[in-house]
Formats: structure tokens, C-alpha cells, sequence
């Protein structure tokens, strides 16, 4: 089923009457009781209070995957699971290498970046992964928690800094392991694409020993191993050939192999192949004469994890336990990158007597050769006799915490000290030195001896070893904390009713030691940046909660958290959410809070090199350069501010759920996050557009010398080439999201033969505003792709005895063909679309033995095809790369040993 954008509008619609239609229908439902009334009533914390409780719906709205959803999911890794919500959106899958945090995953909520959201392990946060997104955002790699340990996921949508402090403005995940589990159990993941490639092998063995209640004491181990070969270009139809014009896109074919081609800059010509291309002869996109070239390439890397943890409890009396809970993960992630490259810069080709040179055509302007003496060139063309380069990125991770927990008086207790750190490694060979590259091939363009001869086609070693390197990136990250907390469900009755109570005090150290190769701090890797940061803090914190219940039917959270930082001073936020029952079939709940997002480590300390695609309007629109034409990719200097204040929030969201019968729920659920004092550098595009028009502009920009012979050629350009852009980073403005979450589910018997189970989940967004500039109110960046309106996963399962059959569709909407609908510049292509992407997936589950459970799936099972964006910032595909490559096959198994 695909659905189109008015059709989701539709369905909300429809919904909304379908619960205002269900209100009446409970009033003729009120004999249907359900069987969990008559279960042993028994309190659990759940995520977003520190306060026991029987319910798992409360003020607030909370999403749980359980160990059966989460084997019943067919994923392998945390981020697949994740990746299948709709209200997740991931940030890295582990698969880019034109990251900074390359080898990591992430995940958001609300559309924000993944700093807003806060990742908890068992309730407690987790150290950073060392290197940052964009070389700000702080964030938890979820590839270091292995997803054979992890027994349920709890996702908490809303705001939340009134509970656990900064990060959770968005939103908390807090990832639940399992306890007093005796007994063995092994399980086993094996799959591949459909073409053979990115084939996918995870075996785990869980064992707990000893009983709480019987022994006094268990203990809880879990070993997990994880690899994943990289998927293969050639494998795959619409990748093999790197030409994506057939999908609106530019011809990536690599034009600067076998043998590259050259271009004059002091006349202003098109590029000239170099003789003797190994490819196709053909014109670029900039009308560049170039030689086309499409050898196969890895799309992912090869991932390896391995991974330990354990949980120790030992109980003191019936009351009191000590816990001990300790893990170790180590992933790799190898990149195979492109041939090392030579700089763009230009060349003097003043007293050559490189035999090369003679082989160009004529020049347009009546030059021998297509050359005047001393006319400057620029060489495309990269060291391929040298063979790929390859990028290890290996993250270590180890975290360990202890305490004891028990009841004092009435109060249930808990004292811990936990200690987290990543320490991260990034080794990349073959990089090349950019003053020793540009120094050989200059020589090699001169004639002289020794130097690197682009006008051979195998240069010898002695030529280009001497300007190859080996860059190694180190970062630590550490995370220490300490934590005291009290709770009780009845501190004192009101009106007849219990009122809950919890407490508590924290204190932690981060820290971050980030620290990039030396080259490439000096920047003397060619096409490379750094980033580098060494900075720490100290937090303390109290915070408080009330459960309340201010009458029969209605439930009360009050809470207020004070923090302490020591870099820029405290923050305050309070809480405060209703939870209204009018009767058991309908509960209607609202909350308000403020929140805040304490400046990360690199926004305060970091000092970075980058590069940014930019569309360059000045000099396109004179030159006849559209769309994808007019990508450039200028070095950007990004530098860490010590000034900066914290983000801070107002959160608020009203919701109803609905239960009119025992096998129909509902809920739907609006949001509005109010973001203010955002951190955020420059926006690089708003910076170039508006370089002669906001006084201070055209200093952030750096070009190249003005080319009169190409300015005589194309009348209205006056600007040379844009080479560079310096973007500190600010508390920029405001950010502005509101939506809705839908979530629907039903079961109804089909005689003796079954059980069928649907559900629906669909997150809409309503609203995603945020200012560009200092002072600047929020413009709306919703229906992008960074942004859709809407995304949608329709379960439908049918259950028999111990066997279920299970399709799912995941859809996201259609969108504009640009990243940022405010860059209207573009708006040719801005104001065509992307359609609706739907892809269904297959899932099997049986017991063909008693203690066996096998899971047999089929991701993106109809094959379906690419999504492909084509504006001049965004030439790539949509999808995730594993919709991507089509079709993919798995197979997971979990046995009990007796």
C-alpha cells in the first residue's frame, strides 16, 4: 500500500473521528473488562519518572518494544531496529565516510539532531562516542550496544531535562537489559542481499546463574560477535555505473583515473582530456572535455564487534542487594576509499619541456597547444598507480557501575557510581601530503626528473611514495558520575489517594580529548579537514517529583531539576502533566515543561576544518551553471566558542488514548517543542547569498584571484572561485517543530484458524521552523528531505498457536527535491518532488522444537527502487542504503538450552 500525501492527511482525519467516535462507544463498552485487571498488580520505573507505578500509560506518552517485538523486527543491530520506527529518524546508519563521526550510529526524535535526544542504558546515560556530527553534536553510538542483551526499549516523547537534565529536550531512549535470568540461551543472525553482497553474520550466548529469590544472588553474562561485508557497487544495477542521470542526478563516474584531464585557467578554455584515457571520452556537466571512468566501489564498510557484559547481584537481606554491572565493545569499521588525490591548485607551466603539454589542442585564443608561456593549469587527476586508500575506525568502549539498592523505611533507595569511556582510533594510509604532492607534480609538468608525470599513465613508485602518508585521529571521551535517589508511591494520602515522591543527587565529570592527525591540523592533506577539541565539565544536580492525585480519576506530575555546570553556570526546569481517566477505556493527558541542551564539549572547544556544499548563484548565473551544476564544496574553518549559553526549550503536548474494547487501543498524541539561543554555526548557503548585502559577510568568504579571460568570456562574473568560508558557531536563533503521533492497534480471532494483528504507527509533522541567522525569525524548513511530512509503518500479522506471518510497510513521504526549501534559488528543481517511498517487509515465526525460535524475513521484499534528490546542494539518494540495494534476505535463530 503506498500512500500519497493527501491520503495521510486523510487518514489523521479519520482517526481523530474514529476516537471521537470511540468516547461514545465506551460508554456502551463498560462490562468488557480486561484480563490485566485480574493479574497480580505489580510497580515498575518507567521512563520518565522516578516514581514506581502500575500503569505503563501515564501523563506522558511512552513507546515500549519488547523482547518479542524486537526478535519478531527481524534487525541484527540496535540502529535496524530503530530505523523501522517512524518516529525515529536516524542520523548514521555506520555506513558514511564523509563524516567526522564515521563508523558510528545514531538516532533522533522529533526531527532535531541526535544531541536532543538522551540515550540511557538501564536508566543511567553513557559516555559520548569521541568524535561529534558536523564536529558539534555529541551523541551515544548505538553500535556499542549489542541488541542480543538488550530485553526492551522504552521511548519516551517528550521533553524531559525536569527528569534526567540536558540532552532530552526531543526526547529519552533508554534501553533496558534483562536480570535474575538463569539458564543458556544462544542465538544466531545470518543474511545478504539478494545480489550476494553486505552479507550480515551475529552469534550471541546469554547465561545467568543463581535466583534472587531462592540463591540470594544471579549473575548475568552475555557474549556477542557481529560482522557485515561491505555491499559492492557492481552488484547492483543502479549503482554499477555511478551514472545517475536517469534519475534526474550528475554522472559521478570518476573522471580523474586512466588518465584524468586538464584544464587552463589563464584562458578560460574547457578542460582537455589528457591522451591515452583508459575510459570513455566525454563532455562533464561543466562542459569539461573529460575521461569517464566506473570501477566498482564499496557503498558500506566491513563492520566487526565484538562485546561483553554482565550483571552481578547479590542480595543482603529481603530488602537489600549490591548490583555490579560491567560491559567491554569494540568495533571496526573499514572504509576503502578513492585513489589519493592530487590539490586543484593551479600550476605554472612557465619553461616546461614536458613532452605532454604538445599533445593538447589548440587554444580557443590562437595559443600553441592550447598554452601561453606561463599560463596556470589546473590537473585532475589522482595517484591510482598507488591503489585505494582504507580508513579503520576502531571504537572501544567499556563502562562500569556499582551500587545497592533497598529500602529505607518506606522509601525504596539507590546509591551508584558508574564510569563510561570510548576511546576511538581512526588510521587512514595513502593520504597525500599536500605541499609534497603539489610539489612533484609541478616538477612532473615541468619536465624536471623525479618529479610525478601526469602524462604517463603508470608513474613509478619512487614518483608518488615520497608525498604518501599514514594519518592517525585519537579522541577520548569519558563520562563519571555519582548518584543518590530516593522514591516512595505513598509518601501521603490526599483525599483517599497516595501521593509519590522522589528525590535525588547527582554529580558527574565529562570530559572529551580529541586530538587530529598533525598534517591534517596543518592542513597538508589534500581534500581533508580536521577537527580537534580537549575540554572538560563538572555537573550537580537535585531534582524532585510528585505523583499526585488531585482527584479520583486524576493524576498530577510535578517535578523540578536544578543543574550546576561549571563551564556556563545553572539551569532550572520545571514539569508539570495530567493524566485524566474518566473511566478505564479513556484517558486523556497533557503536559508542559521546559528543557535545555547544555553546549557539548566540541560547540565550546573544537577547532575544525571541513568542507560544505554550497551553490555558488554569483558565478553560476553568469557562467550558465544550473541545478547540480552549480554544486561547489569550499574548505569551511569551524571554530569552537567558550561564550556560548545553553539552548534552552518550552515543551508542550496533549494526547488521549483509547481502549474501548480488550483487543482495540488508540492513541494520538500532538507535540510542540519551542526551541530558543540554538547553537548552530552560520548556514554557509544564507552567508554566500547574501556576501554584498550583510555588512560583514564578504570577510567570512575566501575566492580565488578574479580570472579576467574567463570574466571576458561570460559577462557578470566578477568573482573568482570560492575556495574557503570561516563559520564560528553562535546561539544562532530559534527552532520551532510541533506534530502528531498516531499509534493504532487491533486483533480480532478468525474462528479456529487465528489471530490477526494490525497496527498502525504514523509520526506527522505539522511544523519545522528555524532561523538562519542571528536575530533572524524561524522559516519553514518543513517538506524537505531532511524534513518530510510524514512517515508511516502498517503491521499486518496473523498468529496461529506459535507461528506468525507478518508484512510491514514503511513509508515516508514525498517531499521537495532539496535538503532546505528556503534555499529558493534553486527553485526550478526546489519545486519538483520526490514521490512516497513504501517498502514491505516479510517475517516468519515458528518453534520447530520446543526451546527453538526461528524468525525467517525478507527486507524491501517487492525490490523497490531508488529515490533520487538532483538540486545543486543535494545529489544523492534518500533512501537508507539498505532500501538502496533492494532486496534482503535473513535468518535469525534462539535457542534455550535445558
Amino acid at each position: 500500500m503506498i500512500f500519497q500525501e493527501k491520503k495521510s492527511v486523510h487518514a489523521v482525519k479519520i482517526a481523530l473521528s474514529v476516537m471521537a467516535g470511540s468516547i461514545f462507544i465506551v460508554s456502551q463498552a463498560q462490562a468488557q473488562q480486561t484480563d490485566a485487571a485480574n493479574d497480580k498488580i505489580q510497580r515498575v520505573v518507567v521512563t520518565g519518572s522516578n516514581i514506581s507505578r502500575v500503569d505503563m500509560e501515564g501523563p506522558t506518552p511512552i513507546e515500549v518494544v519488547k523482547r518479542a517485538d524486537i526478535a519478531k523486527s527481524g534487525a541484527s543491530t540496535v540502529i535496524e531496529l530503530l530505523s523501522k520506527l517512524p518516529s525515529i529518524s536516524v542520523a548514521l546508519d555506520g555506513n558514511s565516510s564523509s563524516t567526522f563521526a564515521s563508523g558510528a550510529s545514531s538516532a533522533a526524535l522529533r526531527g532535531l539532531d541526535s544531541k536532543y535526544t538522551l540515550i540511557l542504558l538501564n536508566g543511567r546515560r553513557l559516555a559520548n562516542y569521541g568524535f561529534a556530527i558536523g564536529a558539534e553534536n555529541s551523541f551515544v553510538d548505538l553500535n556499542s550496544l549489542p541488541l542480543s542483551a538488550i530485553e526492551s526499549v522504552e521511548i519516551l516523547r517528550d521533553g524531559a531535562s525536569a527528569i534526567y537534565g540536558s540532552d532530552a529536550v526531543a526526547g529519552v531512549i533508554n534501553f533496558k537489559t534483562r536480570t535474575n535470568y538463569q539458564g543458556v540461551e544462544g542465538t544466531a543472525n545470518i543474511g545478504a542481499n539478494q545480489k550476494g553482497d553486505g552479507q550480515t553474520g551475529n552469534v550471541s550466548l546469554t547465561s545467568g546463574w543463581g535466583d534472587l529469590e531462592q540463591d540470594g544472588r544471579n549473575l548475568l553474562l552475555t557474549l556477542d560477535l557481529y560482522r557485515r561485508n561491505p555491499l559492492v557497487s557492481n552488484k547492483h544495477s543502479n549503482l554499477a555505473a555511478h551514472d545517475f542521470r536517469k534519475f534526474g542526478g550528475s554522472d559521478n563516474r570518476r573522471t580523474n583515473e586512466y588518465m584524468g584531464w586538464i584544464r587552463n585557467q589563464s584562458s578560460g578554455d574547457k578542460g582537455y582530456v589528457i591522451p591515452g584515457c583508459q575510459g570513455t571520452v566525454g563532455v562533464s556537466s561543466t562542459g569539461d572535455n573529460v575521461c569517464f571512468t566506473n570501477p566498482a566501489s564499496n557503498l558500506t564498510p566491513r563492520q566487526e564487534r565484538a562485546g561483553i557484559s554482565t550483571i552481578f547481584t547479590q542480595r543482603l537481606n529481603s530488602s537489600d542487594e549490591l548490583f555490579v554491572e560491567a560491559a567491554y565493545t569494540q568495533n571496526s569499521s573499514t572504509f576503502i576509499g578513492n585513489p589519493p588525490n592530487f590539490s586543484s591548485a593551479n600550476y605554472r607551466t612557465a619553461g616546461s619541456t614536458n613532452p605532454g603539454l604538445a599533445t593538447l589542442p589548440d587554444g580557443s585564443d590562437g595559443s600553441v597547444n592550447g598554452f601561453m608561456p606561463g599560463d596556470l593549469v589546473q590537473v585532475f587527476r589522482s595517484v591510482y598507480e598507488a591503489g585505494n586508500r582504507t580508513s579503520k575506525v576502531t571504537s572501544k568502549t567499556a563502562r562500569v557501575v556499582g551500587g545497592w539498592r533497598g529500602t529505607l523505611g518506606k522509601w525504596d533507595s539507590e546509591g551508584a557510581i558508574s564510569l563510561n569511556q570510548n576511546k576511538l582510533s581512526d588510521d587512514a594510509d595513502k593520504q597525500s601530503l599536500l605541499d609534497k604532492s603539489t610539489a612533484a607534480l609541478q616538477a612532473g609538468l615541468l619536465g624536471k626528473a623525479g618529479g610525478y608525470d601526469p602524462f604517463v599513465l603508470n608513474n613509478p613508485e619512487s614518483a608518488y611514495l615520497p608525498f604518501l602518508t599514514t594519518t592517525s585521529h585519537r579522541s577520548t571521551s569519558k563520562l563519571s558520575s555519582a548518584e543518590w535517589k530516593m522514591s516512595t508511591p505513598e509518601l501521603f494520602s490526599l483525599a483517599g489517594e497516595p501521593v509519590g515522591f522522589a528525590w535525588g543527587l547527582q554529580g558527574s565529570h565529562e570530559s572529551i580529548d580529541d586530538v587530529a592527525d598533525p598534517q591534517m591540523t596543518a592542513g597538508n592533506i589534500v581534500n581533508f579537514g580536521a577537527t580537534s577539541s580537549k575540554a572538560s565539565r563538572t555537573v550537580y544536580s537535585i531534582y524532585g517529583e510528585l505523583n499526585v492525585p488531585i482527584a479520583k480519576q486524576v493524576e498530577m506530575q510535578l517535578a523540578l531539576r536544578g543543574d550546576h555546570y561549571s563551564d556556563f553556570g545553572n539551569s532550572y526546569n520545571p514539569k508539570v502533566a495530567l493524566a485524566w481517566r474518566p473511566n478505564q477505556q479513556v484517558m486523556l493527558r497533557g503536559s508542559a515543561t521546559t528543557s535545555f541542551k547544555a553546549p557539548t564539549l566540541p560547540e565550546i572547544a573544537s577547532t575544525t576544518t571541513a568542507y560544505s556544499t554550497v551553490a555558488d548563484w554569483a558565478r553560476c548565473g553568469p557562467l550558465g551553471y544550473t541545478g547540480v551544476q552549480c554544486s561547489y564544496s569550499p574548505k569551511v574553518y569551524l571554530s569552537g566558542n567558550p561564550d556560548l549559553k545553553a539552548e534552552k526549550a518550552k515543551n508542550f503536548s496533549l494526547g488521549i488514548v483509547l481502549q474501548p474494547i480488550k483487543d482495540l487501543s488508540a492513541s494520538l498524541d500532538w507535540y510542540s517543542v519551542r526551541q530558543k539561543d540554538t547553537i548552530q554555526t552560520l548556514d554557509a548557503q544564507y552567508v554566500l547569498d547574501h556576501e554584498d548585502t550583510i555588512p560583514g559577510f564578504a570577510a567570512l568568504i575566501g575566492r580565488d584571484p578574479r580570472n579576467p579571460a574567463l570574466e571576458a568570456a561570460n559577462p557578470g562574473l566578477n568573482k573568482g572561485r570560492i575556495k574557503d568560508m570561516t563559520l564560528p558557531f553562535q546561539n544562532v536563533g530559534k527552532t520551532n517543530v510541533a506534530g502528531l503521533d498516531l499509534d493504532v492497534k487491533y486483533s480480532f480471532k478468525v474462528g479456529e484458524y487465528g489471530t490477526v494483528k494490525l497496527r498502525e504507527s504514523n509520526s506527522y509533522n505539522l511544523k519545522y521552523e528555524q532561523s538562519i541567522a542571528p536575530g533572524s525569525e524561524p522559516t519553514d524548513r518543513l517538506d524537505g528531505i531532511n524534513h518530510p511530512k510524514w512517515s508511516n509503518t502498517l503491521r499486518i500479522g496473523f498468529e496461529r498457536n506459535d507461528k506468525e506471518v507478518a508484512l510491514t510497510a514503511r513509508t515516508r513521504s514525498s517531499t521537495k527535491n532539496i535538503d532546505d526549501p528556503t534555499k529558493l534559488q534553486d527553485a526550478a528543481i526546489t519545486n519538483k518532488r520526490i514521490g512516497a517511498f513504501t517498502a514491505w517487509d516479510m517475517n516468519v515465526n515458528f518453534k520447530p522444537v520446543k526451546d527453538l525460535d526461528v524468525s525467517f524475513g525478507v527486507n524491501n521484499m517487492f525490490d523497490k527502487g531508488t529515490v533520487y534528490a538532483n538540486s545543486a546542494y543535494v545529489d544523492t539518494y534518500v533512501n537508507a542504503m539498505n532500501d538502496i540495494v533492494g532486496r534482503y534476505i535473513y535468518l535469525n535463530a534462539r535457542y534455550k538450552f535445558k
